[in-house]
């Protein structure tokens, strides 16, 4: 191991000290980054100084802002710095989106985001805006579904039910490429035969899309 390698592990013992080097390392203030991720100078600091517990989200939007590895900021894992070829991982992007960590807030947060997306043409009393009747109730039965197979996922013992659950609740969210989804970590983890389960969330989420892209007034 070199001297410098050493040094830097004698020296950023505590995932607080890690945090600052990565801050430091790319040349900021910690109140300007505190103001770039939307913390208290102060909260940051407690961080810092080993008084709060640093989560895994800081640490994705640190090495989203600074190249450091959020694993060796978290975990002391080498190397240090990211990899530029590396993309980072589909379900942690989503993380950082929603800035939240638990897969089921995640999902809450999914179906309020389509919700939200649809809420013009399910609401609206303009006829010129609003769904028909029936593409209402085919949104609502489309919904329905897209639940059913996610808590089926999620029911599943965790070994066996992370992998499809993350890789469907992505899918579902519509920001990521099959391709993208395909070389992630959750792909990884999820058993070929729930291909079919998945394969259908993914016509439920072009659907769903079809119905905001293409609305009708009603009694079309």
């Amino acid at each position: 191991m070199s001297n410098q390698i050493t040094s830097l592990i004698d020296e950023n013992k505590e995932p607080g000290q890690r945090l600052l080097y990565a801050i430091r390392g790319s040349g900021m203030t910690q109140r300007k980054f505190a103001g770039l991720i939307g913390m208290s100078p102060n909260g940051l600091n407690s961080i810092v100084k080993g008084k709060k517990r640093l989560s895994r989200i800081l640490a994705l939007a640190t090495e989203q802002i600074t190249g450091v590895r959020a694993e060796w900021i978290l975990n002391k894992d080498f190397p240090i710095d990211l990899d530029p070829i590396r993309k980072i991982d589909p379900w942690d992007r989503m993380v950082l989106e929603f800035y939240r960590p638990d897969d089921n807030n995640l999902f809450e947060r999914v179906i309020a985001g389509i919700e939200q997306n649809t809420s013009p043409f399910r609401n609206s009393i303009d006829p010129e805006a609003a769904w028909s009747q029936e593409q209402n109730d085919r949104y609502q039965a489309l919904i329905k579904e897209a639940k059913e197979l996610l808590y089926f996922f999620n029911h599943l013992d965790a070994d066996e039910g992370q992998g499809p659950f993350r890789y469907g609740l992505m899918i579902l969210h519509g920001k990521f490429t099959k391709e993208e989804l395909g070389n992630g970590e959750a792909a990884a983890y999820t058993d070929p035969r729930f291909m079919e389960k998945l394969e259908r969330i993914s016509v439920i989420r072009d659907e769903l899309q079809d119905l905001i892209n293409n609305p009708n007034p009603k009694g079309d």
